[in-house]
């Protein structure tokens, strides 16, 4: 009897062993798994595809003339288009999303332009870094596109203008309230749907951009997406930002059936900001940059409203 115990004990002893030798392997594998799908997913996410410029109609579009400059740093070489309105010094430059290009709103975007030019302001539409006919192999979601901004700003007062304005979408109109906030040569910011803190929208929603599912892989690609791109995060946060910007007037514009991008960021920029000069229209019934599709003569009447006021 005495053996038959000690046999059963043996063997209930290396079952639990081979149980947990188990779960340790099955623990790892998962590690494994998880790690290797966030890394691929942060590798695409700051090597989007190029969108090729989009050929558009030529009636429809106003004079313009292609332009190049430099990033602020004088590394990278960007393209664009420069919109001209005889004898202004009144500039909008145009700052558009992730993974698009200076045409952000596709064809729609030429009637963006002329209303803008209508309002008596050049305009310049130019592409990022990694995005259209601008070199850079890398996109870092605002930490470096803030250099191509700066650039940009630099090249239009280059050219005269005395007044600029920028006008951004997504990521871009985070980069704008970044930009604005290290360069006295800004006059104001048009900012739709931007995020409010880099490193907070990653770990909270970049699911809608990768998509994995938020659990478990949110922090891992975060992670995964800084390292491999090597910024900080702590370089695009506008809800930090946005006080060095006062009292230069800025225009928040979000929707709140925005999935991508909730509106709680630009909440937040507005309450972070505590000026006077701080307009936030919070609009409903689009979806992350359908803002402008889905009703463009309000869009149109806002912006020059704001614009109005300068």
């Amino acid at each position: 009897m005495r053996i038959t115990v000690l046999t059963y004990s043996r063997r209930k002893s290396h079952l639990i062993k081979k149980f947990i030798f188990l779960i340790i392997l099955l623990a790892l594998i998962s590690t494994a798994t998880i790690s290797a799908l966030s890394a691929f997913a942060g590798w695409n996410l700051i090597h989007p595809e190029r969108l090729s410029i989009l050929d558009f109609s030529a009636n429809i579009v106003p004079s313009y003339n292609d332009v190049s400059f430099k990033d602020i740093n004088g590394n990278l070489t960007l393209k664009g288009w420069y919109f001209n309105v005889t004898g202004s010094n009144k500039t909008i430059i145009l700052a558009h999303g992730y993974g698009k290009n200076r045409m952000h709103f596709g064809e729609e975007t030429i009637h963006l332009i002329k209303s803008l030019l209508d309002k008596g302001y050049n305009v310049l539409a130019f592409d990022f870094r990694n995005c259209g006919e601008s070199e850079g192999d890398i996109t870092t979601f605002g930490v470096y596109e803030k250099d191509d901004l700066l650039g940009a700003i630099q090249y239009v007062k280059g050219k005269g203008s005395e007044t600029i304005v920028l006008m951004g979408f997504s990521t871009g109109a985070s980069t704008c309230i970044l930009a604005t906030a290290d360069s006295n040569d800004v006059d104001a910011v048009i900012a739709e749907s931007p995020y409010s803190d880099l490193n907070t929208y990653f770990e909270q929603n970049i699911n809608s951009l990768s998509g994995l599912p938020a659990l478990p892989f949110n922090k891992p690609t975060t992670l995964a997406t800084f390292l491999l791109s090597g910024i900080d995060p702590d370089e695009a946060s506008p809800v930090k930002a946005v006080q060095a910007i006062n009292p230069r007037p800025i225009l928040l514009i979000h929707s709140k059936d925005d999935s991508k991008v909730p509106v709680e960021n630009s909440r937040s920029i507005y309450k972070a900001s505590a000026s006077s000069t701080i307009t936030f229209w919070e609009t409903s019934g689009a979806e992350h940059e359908e803002i402008y599709l889905a009703n463009p003569k309000e869009y149109v009447k806002r912006v020059t409203d704001f614009l109005e006021k300068l």
